[in-house]
C-alpha cells in the first residue's frame, strides 16, 4: 500500500535542468523517488548533508543523488540539484551546487519559490 504524498515537490532552475538532462530511465526511477518517497517522507528517505551543504538532504538512487531542502511548515520539499555522484569530478553534483548555494543563488531562488506558493 502507498502512503500519499504529505509534502509538495518543487525545484529551482538548476535541478529542472539537470532533470531535463537525465537519460529517459533515469528520470522514471526519479519521479518514483519523489513520489512514493520524497513526497511521503522526506526525513525517513533522505540524509542531512554537512558543510558547506548544511541545512540540505540528499537522497541516492544509483549513482545519482537528489539534493534538496525541507520546509516543515509549507509541506514542501525543494529539490536544488538532481546529478552523479563522481567524487574529485568537477561533473559531481555535489561541486556544481557548492558554489550556487555561496552566491546566495539557490537561497534567493527558494525565496521566490515560498513567496509564490504564499500567493
Amino acid at each position: 500500500m502507498n502512503d500519499p504524498p504529505k509534502y509538495r515537490i518543487a525545484f529551482i532552475t538548476e535541478a529542472r535542468d539537470d532533470v531535463a538532462a537525465l537519460d529517459g530511465s533515469i528520470k522514471k526511477r526519479l519521479r518514483k523517488v519523489l513520489e512514493k518517497r520524497l513526497a511521503v517522507d522526506p526525513e525517513a528517505h533522505g540524509l542531512p548533508l554537512r558543510a558547506p551543504l548544511t541545512n540540505f538532504w540528499k537522497h541516492e538512487f544509483g549513482s545519482h543523488r537528489i539534493i534538496y531542502r525541507i520546509y516543515r511548515e509549507e509541506r514542501l520539499v525543494v529539490i536544488c540539484a538532481v546529478g552523479r555522484r563522481r567524487a574529485g569530478d568537477l561533473a559531481d553534483v555535489y561541486r556544481q551546487l557548492e558554489p550556487l548555494v555561496e552566491a546566495g543563488k539557490v537561497a534567493q531562488q527558494i525565496r521566490d519559490l515560498l513567496k509564490d506558493l504564499k500567493k
